[in-house]
């Protein structure tokens, strides 16, 4: 797992409780400690340095934010779901982490005990069988893959607020920009959309119901992967990814593949936000001053 897909280290937190010890207590520390080495998981810093950059933009106050904040209704509905790009759209993605975490022990622990055993005796060359079960790998991939799709429609129904628009399905995410406004920040999304999507055909699919997603979630319980054991030795195969068999010239493992999934969606994650931080700046510095509206703060914080 790479550094934008590895959990944040436990040492780590744990020194960032620590150091609220002197304003929380220490039963509070200590309890939120515990929880978290039962329970609690979070990306690592690189990984949330594009959320935390955004965040940090928004607490400015651009006048989208300044405008939202000032009227109580807007400040309770529009400026919460809009900070779905960040909340929401960061927990998916840590989701992902998870799931992507949990195959790797798992898929370690199979090949740990699978290089316990010569089979070589007992198959013919070219000879192969396929056993064992793998449910709990099943069930992660499960997981990752729907953990992924959801991070893209959370990051829909975000950003389609800024539009007037409640679009939660990253499918139709595009349609929405062609017709929003203003027209240069959607256009600056529609060219991030375009950049990316065509790594997403997983979670995708341009044939309603055919995607991997649609089918784990709707049709089919499809493996994640088949222990294949011969005279060469083990190896994962088949499954959603279609490992050794689409490309049998392909030796990654099962891991190392969704890795590179994970790192494709936390880059077009990261152009997202950017990309309409600053065609956000641009747009409003070209625009005429609209004056100072005060912030209005009944409930909800500005977050850091």
């Amino acid at each position: 797992m790479g550094t934008k897909t590895n959990p944040k280290g436990l040492e780590c937190q744990k020194a960032e409780y620590e150091n609220s010890r002197p304003i929380l207590g220490n039963t509070i520390t200590d309890a939120n400690i515990k929880i978290y080495e039962a329970a609690g998981f979070q990306i690592s810093d690189e990984a949330a340095e594009p959320f935390r950059d955004f965040i940090r933009w928004i607490n400015t106050r651009p006048q989208f934010i300044s405008d939202w904040r000032s009227e109580r209704k807007t400040e309770q509905t529009l400026y919460p779901r809009f900070m779905t790009v960040t909340s929401e759209v960061q927990n998916a993605y840590a989701a992902v982490c998870y799931h992507l975490k949990r195959i790797k022990e798992i898929e370690d622990s199979v090949d740990t005990i699978l290089s316990q055993y010569d089979f070589s005796q007992q198959f013919q060359p070219n000879q192969t069988t396929t056993f064992g079960n793998m449910l709990q790998l099943d069930f992660e991939y499960h997981a990752f893959v729907l953990a992924y799709r959801r991070c893209l429609d959370y990051l829909s129904w975000g950003f389609s607020t800024y539009f007037k628009q409640s679009q939660n399905s990253y499918n139709k995410f595009k349609k929405t920009l062609e017709r929003a406004q203003p027209r240069p920040v959607a256009e600056t999304l529609i060219a991030v959309y375009e950049a990316h999507i065509e790594k997403f055909s997983f979670v995708i699919g341009t044939t309603r119901g055919q995607s991997l997603r649609d089918r784990i979630g709707h049709s089919e319980f499809v493996q994640a992967a088949s222990i294949n054991v011969g005279s060469n030795g083990h190896s994962f195969i088949g499954g959603g990814e279609k490992l050794r068999l689409s490309d049998p010239h392909d030796d990654r493992r099962f891991s190392e593949i969704l890795d590179g999934r994970a790192n494709d969606l936390h880059q077009c994650i990261s152009d997202f936000l950017y990309s309409f931080r600053d065609s956000v700046i641009a747009f409003e510095t070209s625009q005429p001053n609209q004056g100072f509206r005060p912030l209005y703060l009944p409930n909800i914080p500005i977050i850091i």
